[in-house]
């Protein structure tokens, strides 16, 4: 999310998909959502008389904020006198970050390409679309790290346009793809790497298989980071992360 002030909005219940129902004694708004697959994980008493439910949404973590009456659920940003938002202080406390070790455990099944070296110091797996330009100032911005003990692993998607999948095609099914993926990027401001006319059935299912897993982690953008932490537990970052983020969170090398 920006950092543009939002104004809170009654939530549109047809903007989310199914997924399963989650059990509890909610409001008829609130009840409505968890119905459309969100789930609830704290509640929680909120400035204004209003009552609050920490929540996810596809994996994404946000604030429910209930009227006194209980008929109307407001989704949105709330700041108070001096404009500071307060709704990232509820998301910590009352959203538990999510367990996100099956998800490396799925990943580590994928089809990806790795950069570094054979037997690293970090593993950091990167949802890279050929057409993402944040996906390309992540390639750069990693390439000092890969000598001091990074392995980079792009799980190559295409979801962003047209040519996504054929360029995606052409990386994934070169003899080298760790060479084409470092052309392609390096040409990027260029157009890159030329898509395949005729992708070859192997490497379609292998795509495929990759957007499938992207979509089934709640990952909606790219490029979207998956790494562990100082203490061993698995972490998620969602665009292109600050330098100062990459360098003490993610990737924790000189």
């Amino acid at each position: 999310m920006n950092n543009a002030i939002r104004v809170a909005v009654v939530v549109a219940l047809g903007a989310l998909p199914a997924l399963a129902l989650a059990a509890g004694d909610y409001p008829p708004p609130v009840q409505r959502l968890v119905e459309q697959g969100v789930e609830i994980a704290e509640k929680f008493r909120a400035p204004g008389g209003l009552t609050g439910y920490g929540a996810r949404a596809d994996g994404r973590p946000l604030v429910l904020y209930v009227t006194g009456d209980g008929r109307h659920v407001i989704v949105g940003t709330m700041l108070d006198a001096a404009g500071r938002n307060v709704s990232e202080q509820h998301v910590r406390d009352h959203v538990p970050p999510p367990d996100l070790e099956s998800a490396w455990t799925q990943l580590e099944k994928a089809t990806w390409i790795a950069e570094g070296p054979a037997n690293p110091k970090r593993i950091v797996y990167v949802f890279d679309d050929p057409n993402c330009p944040y996906c390309n100032a992540l390639w750069r911005a990693s390439r000092p790290y890969l000598d001091k003990g990074l392995q980079v692993r792009h799980v190559m998607v295409a979801i962003l346009g047209p040519t996504s999948p054929g360029k995606a095609a052409a990386i994934l099914g070169a003899d080298d793809p760790v060479a084409a993926l470092g052309r392609h990027e390096r040409d990027y401001d260029k157009g890159g790497i030329a898509p395949v006319a005729k992708i070859d059935p192997r490497v379609r299912a292998q795509i495929d298989a990759n957007n499938a897993l992207m979509q089934a982690l709640g990952v909606r953008a790219t490029p979207a980071i998956f790494y562990r932490d100082a203490g061993g537990r698995v972490r998620s970052v969602l665009g292109m992360p600050q330098q100062s983020t990459l360098d003490k969170e993610i990737f924790r090398l000189p």
